[in-house]
């Protein structure tokens, strides 16, 4: 009866320490995922941020909507909403 016990156990542990592994594996790719795609969005809002750096600019120095819109990206909501901020 010891042995089975034993056995069972043994048997307990080794699962117990195989669903530890697959726990703290899925946690790190959990976490190497999100870090990625915080670094992705970090990178889009820069891009963002610097169009629009640009875009109030060329508002500045009079450039029309349009030709601002075609080299940003930006669309002419966008650039209006600029243009009344500035």
């Amino acid at each position: 009866m010891s042995t089975k016990y034993s056995l069972a156990r043994e048997i307990n542990t080794k699962v117990g320490t195989m669903v530890t592994s697959i726990m703290e594996k899925v946690r790190k790719e959990g976490l190497s995922e999100g870090e990625n795609k915080g670094i992705k969005k970090g990178k889009l809002e820069g891009k963002l941020e610097a169009y629009k750096e640009t875009a109030i600019r060329l508002l500045e120095q009079g450039f029309d909507i349009t030709i601002i819109s075609h080299a940003t990206g930006l669309s002419k909501t966008e650039i209006e909403s600029l243009r009344k901020g500035c």
